[in-house]
């Protein structure tokens, strides 16, 4: 069995998954983007995508021949479930559930949305590691870059399916669509997804060193909310990625220098997201979304948790 196989294997049985549903692939853009190509969703669907986010998340959805639709977050920054449903509509396909900065956002009601309305769920699981995938979850997806809490040190992704024919499926996509008889006749879409060996065991490894890297990550996140005031902290992580602070008030440029000034001491400081309703390939989309996205993309920053 290759090292990329070992390790499906070995994060589905971290999480409770089954292995078999379980393919790895070259980074988590990958994964999201063969998670939309592998569900059965009707061409040129929207795809419901939250709009403080990476813009990894709407361009997977582009990239798959879909339309994203976005919607707004909540002070946590986290798809707000009310502004999910007022999106829905008939051309709605999926809700794509994103988890940031270590934080779960509220699955049982995006569960119960997606159930009134015969939608599936894709859920980015990138910056949550460790976290449970929720039971009406189509597809899971996990990066595995560098700075993530299981890495390969590198790139990497996975993507985990509800459907063993999904899964299946994007296993054939992973690696240019080919056939099962690998006699050069390729299924349409497919792509050079597939993760090298090295990086797979360096994930592995990743895996096995994950109870000590988080008590080390609890560890650092303990520090910080000794050392910061309490009006600037935030919610509870159920996976310390990072340790992101809210400052009220604060603008784009004050937020920039503040990053800047850490960055010359070493702190791998980095801003919020910048809402995916300003980026230039999005800007002309007809929905707006609220206000809460661009507020917390001045308000927010983080700190690096890495042991």
């Amino acid at each position: 069995m290759q090292p990329h196989q070992l390790l499906e294997i070995e994060f589905a049985d971290f999480l409770g998954l089954d292995g078999g549903r379980m393919v790895a692939c070259n980074s988590g853009t990958a994964a999201l983007h063969l998670a939309i190509e592998s569900l059965p969703l009707a061409p040129g669907s929207q795809i419901i995508v939250p709009n403080y986010t990476m813009i990894a998340c709407a361009r997977a959805v582009s990239l798959a021949g879909h339309e994203p639709v976005f919607v707004d977050c909540d002070e946590r920054g986290l798809i707000d479930p009310d502004a999910v449903e007022s999106a829905i509509t008939e051309d709605t396909a999926a809700i794509m559930a994103v988890h940031l900065y270590g934080r779960l956002a509220d699955m049982d009601a995006i569960g119960t949305i997606a159930r009134a309305y015969n939608l599936e769920i894709i859920e980015d699981l990138a910056e949550a590691h460790g976290a449970e995938v929720h039971w009406e979850t189509a597809a899971a997806c996990w990066s595995l870059y560098q700075n993530k809490v299981i890495t390969s040190g590198s790139e990497g992704g996975l993507v985990s399916f509800r459907d063993p024919e999904c899964a299946a499926l994007a296993r054939q996509l992973r690696c240019l669509g080919f056939t099962p008889a690998h006699d050069y006749m390729h299924l349409p879409r497919g792509h050079n997804y597939r993760l090298a060996d090295p990086l797979a065991d360096m994930a592995r490894q990743s895996i096995v060193g994950f109870p000590g890297n988080m008590a080390r990550r609890r560890k650092a996140e303990s520090w910080y909310d000794h050392h910061c005031p309490d009006e600037w902290r935030r919610p509870f992580r159920i996976s310390p990625w990072v340790y992101d602070l809210h400052i009220p008030g604060l603008r784009r440029e004050k937020q920039g220098q503040i990053v800047g000034a850490l960055r010359d001491r070493g702190i791998e400081a980095r801003r919020g997201f910048l809402p995916m309703s300003v980026q230039r390939e999005y800007r002309n989309l007809p929905r707006r979304p609220g206000a809460m996205s661009q507020r917390l993309a001045e308000e927010v920053f983080y700190l690096p948790l890495q042991p």
